[in-house]
């Protein structure tokens, strides 16, 4: 017995330093060091190998669960970048919030579906419409946007209100491909930041207004990474396992470059109120995340409820599209709408602009 408790508490320490080194995960660069960017995609994992160990020493009962519980009481903060809790938001009165704003933020994934279906396309594109006429948001904030093969959609978006649109560039097939801004509200000004950002600025009554449609750098998974993630679940790291963590440590330093090149310039140069939405292919408490976090607000901490992963293509279940907002706003609702159109999930907020 005594064995088995020496050994319980060799993990017991290994699990809880790790717990406790996720704290560095956002404050050095991944440029300078990448194990600590990398160390943020283990906190739920670490979180819950934490508990079980509480309830493993309870049972046994031995004090050392306060070792895993005094690191969680520590590093508990962190679970809001997960998990929220607030109730949803009732209808909007608009008399009430008369600067009141409705952004959707989707990656509609070129409108092939979760599967990766080109040839339903056209039907996909027919369910999206069906959605935004729906929920009926003044903003629509699209990446992997392509025409669908014989729909008309950015005409049916038009008769729908969105006469104000920017984005989408054309790709080597002729058609447009890539981050688009549909808006009900017009458009007085426009930039393309790179291929996959943009910035437009809106006119809500009175009001000037920014938004920033993003796509950030993408891990690029296949068929093979993703049986690899699988494996490595599971314990089972093996050589071929090193292509797809390469794959993971390109992405992550791509993602500082872009911040720090293309980003945080526009964040820090805007004079009017920002909101900055899309797919940020990067987790809660990431390098990224906390660099954003830093400057604007999560909608998602402020109204969001559950876990609310937004990404649709199996494992990893994380929330990778967000929408934060700088000062100027405050946040009313932000949902996770749960719909098979895509391999991400559409995310819609609403925020009301300060008077």
């Amino acid at each position: 017995m005594k064995v088995i408790r020496a050994i319980l508490l060799i993990l017991n320490i290994i699990l809880a330093l790790g717990l406790l080194l996720t704290t560095v995960a956002g404050s050095m660069a991944p440029s300078r060091m990448l194990l600590p960017s990398l160390l943020a995609y283990g906190y739920l994992p670490l979180l819950a190998a934490n508990v079980v160990m509480i309830v493993l020493w309870l049972l046994l009962r031995r004090w050392t669960w306060l070792l895993s519980a005094a690191v969680i009481v520590l590093r508990w903060s962190t679970l809001g970048f997960f998990f929220q809790y607030h109730l949803p938001a009732k209808d909007i009165d608009p008399q009430e919030h008369p600067f009141a704003l409705t952004l959707m933020s989707y990656n509609v994934h070129q409108f092939q579906g979760p599967d990766d279906r080109p040839e339903q396309s056209d039907s996909t594109a027919a369910a999206f419409l069906a959605l935004v006429r729906r929920h009926g948001p003044d903003v629509l904030c699209l990446q992997e946007y392509a025409a669908p093969k014989r729909m008309a959609l950015t005409d049916s978006l038009t008769l729908l209100g969105y006469n104000h649109y920017y984005g989408a560039h054309t790709s080597s097939t002729g058609l447009p491909y890539g981050s688009v801004v549909f808006s009900r509200l017009p458009i007085t000004y426009v930039t393309r930041i790179d291929s996959e950002k943009l910035l437009v600025e809106l006119l809500h009554g009175s009001q000037r207004l920014r938004v920033c449609c993003i796509h950030m750098d993408s891990y690029r998974f296949d068929a093979a990474d993703r049986e690899e993630i699988e494996r490595m679940r599971h314990g089972e790291v093996q050589k071929s396992s090193r292509r797809t963590l390469r794959k993971v440590k390109e992405t992550i330093l791509s993602h500082e470059t872009e911040w720090t090149q293309h980003l945080q310039p526009v964040v820090a140069a805007s004079s009017v109120p920002l909101l900055l939405a899309g797919d940020f292919n990067d987790i809660p408490g990431s390098w990224l995340y906390r660099q954003i976090a830093g400057q604007m607000s999560d909608t998602f901490r402020e109204r969001g409820f559950g876990m609310s992963h937004t990404y649709n293509g199996g494992f990893p279940q994380v929330r990778i599209d967000m929408v934060f907002h700088s000062e100027g706003f405050n946040t009313l609702s932000h949902r996770r709408l749960k719909c098979e159109l895509s391999d991400h999930y559409p995310v819609l907020t609403t925020v009301e602009l300060v008077p």
